[in-house]
């Protein structure tokens, strides 16, 4: 856990974008295409990577302890907003980010 908090500040820069993303899902998988400089300016991982799946069932989050910080620190900023927390406690909702860093959106 040590890299916690280390992505909060790129997430803020999305947050709205992916909050919009987010209602979008009821109809289709979304994707944002994010940018590798941006998460490097963050801390290096190049053994570990960006990659994450995570899983909200109800607006909380599958195997917390297991998921890594980089999907932690979205998390945190999805539920410092309100209306997003409540929009989430009422749904399944599936996260992913691979090496191409295009993240995913998609009911679960």
């Amino acid at each position: 856990m040590k890299d916690e908090g280390k992505f909060l500040h790129l997430w803020m820069k999305y947050d709205k974008v992916i909050r919009l993303l987010l209602k979008r899902t009821d109809n289709e998988t979304q994707k944002l295409q994010l940018y590798k400089h941006e998460f490097e300016n963050r801390g290096n991982r190049s053994t570990t990577g960006y990659e994450f799946n995570l899983e909200l069932n109800n607006g909380r989050t599958v195997n917390y302890l297991n998921t890594p910080a980089i999907a932690r620190d979205l998390v945190q900023i999805l539920n410092n907003n309100t209306e997003t927390k409540n929009w989430l406690k009422e749904r399944n909702v599936k996260l992913s980010m691979g090496k191409s860093l295009e993240l995913q959106i998609e009911k679960a």
